[in-house]
């Protein structure tokens, strides 16, 4: 299946998934509240917002800072020009492109910045740690589709843990676990991950002076959550719906922690499914509320991380098609060393077969 045809597939299942959310409510009522929303309110939000994203840029700085030096502009403009891409194809390319971007201001091959890119997702993931507390306090109702979201976040960051810890202290081994766990897959699938194993494990080794310095990141981590959960608050404020800030710091922190599954471009649908997923049946808001909020923040961050993608990409003299081609040609995969796993052997018989 062609790229092109997966987002078209993915534009499609999410207009589903936002006709699904929308079911049984009065828009008219939701557009006359999305049109009385206070604008003073929208404006710090939207700052909030961004100086979160500044935060995350901070850390993935000093992440980066055992293999390349760059400046607080920098890292700004391409974290944000990455998640622009992120936003527009939902295959996670703006991993990939960060690299990339790394690579054409500062010379640093893909293979070895691609595991930092690891490690920043892998600190995001921590927040799930603060969600599992937080059910028990918020008396969280936990239907089968909201536990089934925290415990899939949950199962990735503790795989994710592990296979950083087990890099770090035995690359053999891990190559040993990833070739198992994926020698079930199609050859070509499995030359790809493969391919993509070998530049994560080999660069990991550099992610033990990551770990040493785990608390200032983590701390930054814990900024950029209060700092997204402050903005979400802003948006109710802007609504003149009374909710407390444990409640939207909870719910937030849930949302941003679902961005690691696969989502439909611009996340259509996405959102305001899950908005009603834990605002409305977990912690028991009003749908009419919670919607009229999402179907606002929706757009408005989609405008920022637009407009501010596009500015990003100017800033770094890099067109956004030379980064859609970049990815389609898989130019990380090309300064890759050998690929971690060997070909998985043929069965007996059709081994057999061909030697006759």
């Amino acid at each position: 299946m062609s790229r092109r045809t997966r987002i078209v597939l993915a534009l499609i299942a999410g207009c589903v998934l936002l006709a699904v959310a929308l079911r049984g409510l009065d828009l008219g009522s939701i557009g006359a509240r999305i049109g009385s929303a206070d604008p003073r309110w929208l404006a710090l939000a939207a700052a909030v917002y961004l100086t979160a994203y500044f935060v995350r840029s901070l850390r993935w700085r000093l992440i980066l800072r055992p293999i390349a030096r760059v400046t607080v502009r920098e890292s700004f403009v391409m974290l944000m020009a990455g998640y622009f891409l992120n936003y527009l194809i939902p295959i996670r390319a703006g991993e990939v492109a960060k690299s990339f971007f790394l690579k054409r201001m500062k010379g640093v091959p893909i293979a070895a910045s691609l595991p930092t890119v690891f490690v920043d997702k892998l600190l995001e993931l921590f927040s799930i740690l603060l969600v599992i507390v937080m059910v028990p306090v918020l008396s969280v109702r936990l239907s089968g589709s909201l536990a089934s979201l925290i415990v899939a976040v949950l199962v990735i960051f503790v795989m994710a843990v592990g296979l950083l810890l087990l890099a770090i202290r035995n690359r053999d081994v891990t190559v040993r676990l990833v070739c198992r766990l994926f020698s079930w897959l199609p050859r070509r699938a499995y030359d790809r991950i493969s391919s993509w194993m070998g530049l994560f494990i080999n660069g990991l080794s550099m992610s033990a002076s990551t770990v040493r310095g785990l608390w200032g990141l983590l701390a930054l981590t814990g900024c950029a959550v209060v700092l997204d959960a402050v903005y979400f608050r802003l948006m109710f404020l802007a609504f003149d719906i009374p909710v407390s800030f444990p409640i939207v710091l909870f719910g937030y922190t849930l949302i941003s922690l679902s961005y690691i599954l696969p989502t439909p471009p611009a996340q259509i649908g996405y959102n305001e499914m899950i908005m009603e997923l834990i605002f409305a049946a977990g912690l028991g808001m009003s749908r009419p509320d919670v919607m009229a909020v999402m179907l606002l923040a929706h757009p408005m961050t989609g405008i920022l991380i637009t407009v501010v993608g596009l500015w990003s990409f100017s800033s770094m003299s890099i067109r956004l098609t030379e980064s859609f081609q970049q990815i389609e040609r898989e130019g990380a995969l090309a300064e890759a060393s050998p690929a971690a796993c060997p070909a998985p052997e043929p069965p007996q018989g059709e081994s057999q077969g061909r030697n006759e």
